[in-house]
């Protein structure tokens, strides 16, 4: 013990500032620990014609995949989807093009997700597919459906872990600064 002696000022205030750093984390841990409810829905674009190119088919779907993640920018999209799909308050909802012609909607929630509110969900998208479809006299369709259910939740282990590295990096940094300038 007598090696640490020197020391004892700093390993005190590195002390401190860990343990002022995880009562903080625990007075906070609800806003970082609560769960998280995700529903995906995996789908493909087709379209519907008289047309024999293939190529062309494919590649009209592709670009009305591209055409149908641009809708979900739209200021009024989530509200209506709100409201059509009885979404909770603080739902969102994203997509990305997996390959191709196939997209993933996520839709987050603050309370649990169930297969019929994804229903919902595709029934409004499909919906909007339909409206466009009457305007450019087009056939596009959603098709090969799946769904998904995930519950995610942030661990209080992990957020407690985080805290105590960036504490131990901050105490440090600061017993540095603190000697540097003696």
């Amino acid at each position: 013990m007598n090696i640490l002696k020197p020391f004892k000022k700093e390993i005190l205030m590195l002390i401190v500032i860990v343990l002022a750093g995880q009562i903080l984390f625990a007075f906070a841990s609800p806003g970082f620990t609560r769960p998280c409810y995700e529903g995906r829905i995996y789908a493909t674009t087709g379209v519907k014609h008289k047309q024999e190119d293939l190529h062309k088919l494919n590649e009209a779907a592709h670009y009305f995949g591209q055409t149908m993640i641009g809708w979900l920018k739209f200021p009024s999209f989530l509200p209506d989807l709100q409201a059509a799909a009885d979404l909770p308050g603080g739902s969102g909802i994203s997509a990305h093009i997996q390959e191709r012609q196939n997209i993933i909607f996520m839709l987050s929630a603050p309370t649990p997700v169930e297969k019929e509110t994804l229903i919902a969900v595709k029934d409004f998208v499909q919906g909007k597919i339909n409206e466009y479809n009457a305007v450019s006299q087009t056939e596009f369709v959603l098709t090969n459906l799946d769904y998904e259910l995930i519950e995610s939740k942030r661990s209080y282990q992990f957020g407690a872990m985080v805290t105590l590295i960036a504490t131990l990096v901050i105490g440090c940094g600061l017993i540095f600064i603190r000697n540097e300038f003696k």
